[in-house]
């Protein structure tokens, strides 16, 4: 994980040495203190402290032969302005600030704020310290200069730039070694790589004839970005209009919701009867807690016009919408474990991805990457078996309702399958590829803002203007290029795409066979067993046809590697490799169905179920630690065939005996804590917490002032506060956008239905029945 090229990273280190520049200058130097940002009283002390620092800023004067007086080489950037590569104000600017060090016993004092911001050479280069960031608010901080050549006035700006060794990224890990600079605003990124290249050429001619490798090496700065806000271009600017009309709305909803009630009592009473948001029992995704084939908003006692208005306002209430979150009266029943499954997969998802996102902002790389070979790390490295989760738990609502619905009404409503899911899903995720799109990078600032305005993160938010409809349309695993997670709009949103391909794919074709009458239910029985033997294989052809060694998901392909949709990411994100636990889900679900939840185990048949359940868990969660723990070594193909092929299967083994254990009275324990009402409401703000929280860490990475030093109580506080926030501003957006379009639906709902039962359910009905005909004449 953690790479450098030999010594090149050292060799480079020589280059900051311009940032040092007042550690260079000749002779005596007289520095006020209070110019460089320390306290006055301590140019009063005369304590061994004050001395110390002194004595620093002078420290390179007896080393004088070694590196030429700072005038000599600062000089040099005069130089640039006949060669036509600063624009005028640049130049000028900085000659101002050049002007008072032509002198050998004299120093501009904002000349050395400008220097003393900037990037110093790191003590522990070769543990990953590779982001230089210098010091951002000391930049910013510096007072504004008036220029009398061209009469306007300039102030430091901070921005980052990455180095390029002999034409390649210098790369530790998969991040090129960063430099932060302080250079007067009126320079531009131009400007600034001018600049830096015209130093780094200077200094190397310095210094080659002391480290002469460096004479052989070709190094020049190719990436500059400011550490500012990014400008809010119209898309920004609408997504802004966007969010103060939806507060608007939802503020004026809330105040008339709650002054024109006619009494708490009534509005409670509302509350307590209305399930549109409350039961998480009744759901379609393991991501999502909402009611499924309810089909109405409950009536109040009020006069016809009132209770439209009330019906309205409640639609975008917060109090009403915050009353059916907070619910628990409707988090009992035999389905309960599912709440726990459910929040617990979302914590391990955000546990992971506080992981996954740190090392672009670590100061010690090397040390974070050996984390991979602890044995109590394994979980967090195979975190992703959180997802397979998900998959389970939507398999399993899906098919349990629906058949559940079958049986007591004897039919199904397929408009309203498909078209409640996709309402249900879609404005909250517009609503987050906008924002990400438009207003994550204008809302970050600082050193490390460089790695989210430029590279592999810009690329992807670039994506998301151009080609936002895939994921609206929930193909983006698949297109744009080729479904690659890092080059794809939001690529944690891969999930939903396959989610929604099983729902409208593989549920339909499950749902119609299982919902058989007599012995064809052994049918769809024999189907769902058999796509799912088909899912293990298809994943183990995949493993061996492209040589992929160890686990699946960051592995690369050995074999075919200039296949498209090899290179691109072989098995993570691809709908045929994922769907096996899905169905998994599915057939739990028919099961709990069919017996109406009433499932008798003998005690002996639970326990050996729980060993074979945890023991199956383990081996699947531990099962690459030889292989994490012994650099170097790693699965024969054989072996990586295997366990790729029934890991994530045998996940959802294990998750059905969880739920089929609680449900017969079995769980014990685990029951307990998995039905907790706590769940409840954490549940229902799974999905809006899923789409929202990589966007949450990002801002948080990339908007710290310096690089984070890695360590284990460092990463259980962000850990807590990550996912603290991640609910809090799920509840924000929930109310914002999520609630109000549930109970928008149910105000449109019943023209819907008597359209839908219309012209796609009555003919779709009539066409399973003429199957089903057939089936029991053959």
């Amino acid at each position: 994980m953690f790479r450098y090229r030999g010594l090149n990273v050292v060799h480079l280190a020589y280059f900051v040495t311009f940032v040092s520049i007042s550690c260079s200058l000749e002779q005596s130097i007289d520095i006020d203190l209070r110019h460089i940002g320390l306290p006055v009283y301590m140019k009063n002390t005369h304590t061994n402290e004050t001395l110390l620092f002194q004595s620093l800023l002078k420290s390179h004067a007896s080393s004088n032969h070694r590196f030429s007086s700072v005038v000599e080489i600062l000089a040099k950037l005069r130089e640039i302005k006949s060669e036509g590569q600063l624009t005028e104000y640049c130049q000028s600017d900085t000659e101002l600030l050049l002007n008072d060090t032509s002198s050998k016993n004299s120093v501009n004092d904002a000349f050395v704020k400008y220097v003393d911001a900037a990037a110093k050479v790191p003590r522990g280069i070769l543990q990953g310290k590779w982001n230089w960031v210098g010091d951002y608010q000391e930049c910013h901080d510096i007072e504004t200069l008036h220029n009398p050549k061209t009469n306007k006035s300039f102030k430091g700006e901070y921005s980052s730039v990455a180095v390029l060794l002999n034409g390649k990224p210098v790369l530790l890990n998969t991040y090129p070694i960063v430099l932060g600079v302080c250079f007067p605003n009126s320079c531009d990124e131009t400007d600034v790589k001018n600049l830096m290249n015209k130093l780094i050429s200077t200094i190397k001619t310095k210094i080659s004839p002391f480290v002469p490798a460096i004479a052989q090496q070709n190094i020049t700065a190719y990436e500059s970005a400011s550490g500012e806000h990014g400008k809010l271009d119209s898309g920004a600017i609408a997504m802004i209009v966007v969010i103060g009309v939806l507060c608007f709305i939802v503020l004026l909803a809330t105040l008339i919701d709650y002054t024109c009630s006619s009494s708490e009592k009534e509005t409670d009473k509302l509350v307590s009867d209305d399930s549109t948001f409350a039961d998480s029992h009744e759901d379609r995704t393991g991501l999502l807690s909402g009611e499924l084939f309810s089909h109405s908003i409950q009536e109040g006692r009020c006069n016809a016009f009132k209770q439209k208005l009330l019906n309205i306002c409640r639609v975008f209430s917060v109090t009403s919408n915050g009353k059916k979150l907070f619910g628990t009266t409707t988090a009992v029943g035999p389905l309960a474990c599912l709440n726990g499954l459910r929040v617990m997969s979302m914590w391990w998802v955000i546990l992971g991805h506080t992981y996954a996102f740190i090392f672009a902002v670590v100061d010690n790389l090397a040390e974070a990457a050996q984390l991979v070979q602890r044995f109590t790390f394994q979980p967090i490295m195979n975190g992703t078996y959180s997802v397979d989760s998900f998959f389970f738990l939507s398999g399993l609502l899906v098919a349990y309702l629906a058949l559940k619905e079958i049986k007591e009404k004897g039919k199904l409503s397929w408009p309203y399958y498909f078209l409640h899911r996709y309402w249900r899903l879609t404005p909250l995720y517009a609503f987050v590829i906008l924002y990400y799109t438009y207003l994550m990078i204008p809302s970050i600032s600082g050193p490390l803002r460089f790695f989210i305005a430029l590279g592999p993160y810009k690329e992807m938010i670039d994506i998301c203007k151009s080609k936002w409809w895939t994921n609206l349309l929930y193909i983006n695993n698949m297109y744009p290029n080729y479904g690659n997670l890092g080059t794809t709009c939001m690529g944690w949103s891969w999930y939903l795409a396959n989610d929604m391909q099983f729902y409208i794919v593989l549920g339909p074709i499950v749902i119609v066979s299982l919902s058989l009458k007599g012995r064809l239910r052994y049918i769809g029985v024999f189907i769902t067993v058999f796509l799912i033997l088909a899912g293990v294989l298809i994943r183990g052809v995949l493993v061996w046809y492209y040589g992929i060694y160890g686990n699946s998901n960051g592995a690369s392909p050995t074999k075919h590697v200039d296949d498209p949709w090899g290179k691109n990411g072989a098995l993570y994100g691809r709908p045929y490799a994922r769907f096996s636990v899905y169905l998994v889900g599915m057939l739990t679900g028919y099961v709990l169905a069919s017996n109406n939840n009433r499932i008798r185990i003998h005690r002996v048949l639970a326990v050996v179920g729980w060993c074979v359940a945890i023991a199956t868990a383990l081996a699947v969660i531990y099962g690459m630690y030889y292989y994490n723990h012994h650099t170097g070594t790693h699965m024969t193909l054989v072996q990586s065939a295997f366990y790729n092929a029934l890991g994530r299967t045998a996940w959802g083994m294990c998750l059905s005996w969880v739920v089929i254990a609680c449900i017969s009275g079995n769980g014990g324990p685990v029951k307990d804590i998995l039905s907790w009402k706590f769940w409840a409401p954490l549940g229902r703000l799974t999905y809006a917490a899923y789409l929202v929280h990589p966007i949450i860490i990002y801002t948080y990475y990339f908007s710290m002032f310096q690089p984070l030093h890695f360590s284990d109580l460092t990463m259980v506080y962000l850990f807590i506060a990550n996912l603290v926030m991640s609910y809090l501003v799920a509840f924000i957006v929930s109310m914002l956008v999520e609630a109000p379009m549930i109970q928008l639906e149910k105000l449109l709902l019943p023209s819907m239905s008597s359209f839908g039962n219309r012209y796609v359910s009555a003919p779709l009905s009539r066409l399973v029945e003429k199957v089903k005909d057939r089936l029991k004449r053959s």
